[in-house]
């Protein structure tokens, strides 16, 4: 009895380990996306980055070929807006306001987020690892990605970051 107890532990115990570690990087493209090597990139992360995966991914990009350009250049820029409404009876009300905008020279940007924990073993994995490409020209999502893994995955960031960028440089249109 004792040996068919450890017998269905340790099968429990394999199939979780071996479910655990399967996570893969799911990367869909919009079909008809002109997105290439030569095209300008900025990454930009879409909260706190404690382990530094901008960098990270801005290096895999750049290694690629990938124009990428810096966060850091995005410049802020002070801009005056005015409306002038005309009612029914003919009379006008003028309206202005300042806003400051933050403009980014590149005509993709790479937003990305994620959740991690320790792993004695790995150092940090993620749990889960998202990240979406928006086409600045026209504001629309032309690249989604997402990674999860249980508690018992042991996927180094690193190694999910490399498998993004192979999957997405891989995905585009390859002209030089």
């Amino acid at each position: 009895m004792k040996v068919k107890i450890i017998s269905v532990f340790a099968m429990t115990l394999f199939t979780l380990l071996i479910f655990g570690c399967a996570g893969t990087v799911n990367v869909s493209v919009k079909p008809d996306t002109s997105f290439t090597p030569k095209s300008t990139i900025t990454v930009v992360s879409s909260g706190y980055d404690p382990l530094g995966v901008q960098g990270k991914i801005e290096h895999l990009l750049m290694s690629r070929g990938f124009e990428v350009v810096s966060e850091a250049v995005a410049s802020d820029k002070v801009k005056y807006q005015d409306k002038i409404k005309n009612d029914a009876r003919g009379q006008s009300e003028a309206e202005a306001s300042l806003q400051r905008v933050k403009e980014v020279r590149s005509t993709y940007i790479l937003r990305f987020g994620y959740s991690y924990r320790a792993d004695i073993p790995h150092g940090n994995v993620f749990r889960s690892f998202t990240a979406s490409v928006v086409d600045l020209n026209t504001g629309k999502v032309v690249v989604s990605a997402d990674f999860s893994q249980g508690d018992f995955g042991s996927k180094s960031v690193s190694s999910v970051l490399e498998e993004f960028v192979n999957k997405l440089t891989g995905s585009v249109t390859s002209e030089r």
